[in-house]
């Protein structure tokens, strides 16, 4: 793993595998540079693209600097890229999706082509009251060491069942995830931050952008890939047929080949 310095003086561990132009993944939840999401693709990348994972801050060997403000991983993102050649692609999952769009509006000239899948959006104010009221628990409870609990509920909420989440818990990435609890607010802010974004921001990217999203992932995603697809100047979408929230790679990887390499 190497590192590199963000702009408050957090520590980004990062890999790059393969050879070509650069592909950076961003994770949503509960991930890390090797578990989940980019740990599984890079073997179906590694051959077209220098495909860097990272894992984001408060995560894996990545340090963190309170306060935490969305804009603070878009820094993470820039030191990444700049330290890699200065332009990039960028395939975001879940809230890993919103970072990849909301750094492409702030680094339009890094950032070449954005992937999203699936990114999140918060609803109207209701739903942003329990947000609100999610992240205060969220940060009571990691206060008091309750990081199991935290990690427990959230994996429920993501439709994984008790037999997976055992497994997952007692895996070798068990404990990374645990100790990752605390980084369960980051991504209740950057869902409350994705509703301003597509309002005030979405209509400024100009790159090329693709939204996916699966049909057998929940009900609104179609729905939030069509409202962004609509909202960007140069965005296309595709449903992936049978593909849940958490997409296979194998299914996404020629998608997102393609669609990158295409002139």
């Amino acid at each position: 793993m190497k590192t590199v310095r963000s702009n408050d003086g957090t520590s980004i561990a990062y890999k790059t595998t393969g050879t070509g132009p650069l592909l950076i993944i961003i994770t949503g939840a509960l991930n890390t540079h090797n578990f989940g999401v980019p740990g599984d693709m890079v073997p179906f990348l590694q051959e077209h693209f220098t495909v860097l994972t990272y894992d984001r801050r408060g995560r894996g060997q990545s340090t963190d600097t309170p306060p935490y403000t969305v804009y603070k991983e878009l820094e993470d993102l820039q030191a990444l890229i700049d330290t890699n050649g200065g332009k990039a692609y960028i395939y975001g999952h879940s809230s890993g999706a919103a970072l990849a769009l909301f750094c492409a509006a702030e680094f339009p000239e890094k950032v070449l082509k954005v992937a999203a899948y699936e990114p999140p959006l918060s609803g109207g104010r209701v739903e942003r009251v329990f947000t609100k009221l999610l992240i205060r628990q969220i940060r009571s409870q990691v206060a008091k060491g309750e990081n199991l609990s935290v990690v427990t509920r959230f994996m429920r909420f993501v439709g994984m069942d008790e037999e997976l989440i055992a497994e997952t818990l007692a895996g070798e990435h068990g404990q990374t995830i645990i100790d990752m609890a605390a980084t369960i607010a980051f991504e209740a802010r950057i869902q409350a931050a994705s509703s301003h974004f597509l309002k005030s921001r979405a209509h400024d990217l100009v790159q090329p952008v693709l939204m996916l999203a699966g049909t057998k992932s929940f009900k609104t995603s179609p729905g939030i890939m069509v409202d962004f697809t609509h909202a960007i100047p140069f965005a296309e979408s595709q449903l992936l047929a049978g593909q849940t929230h958490s997409v296979e790679s194998q299914v996404i990887a020629p998608v997102l080949t393609e669609f990158f390499l295409r002139s």
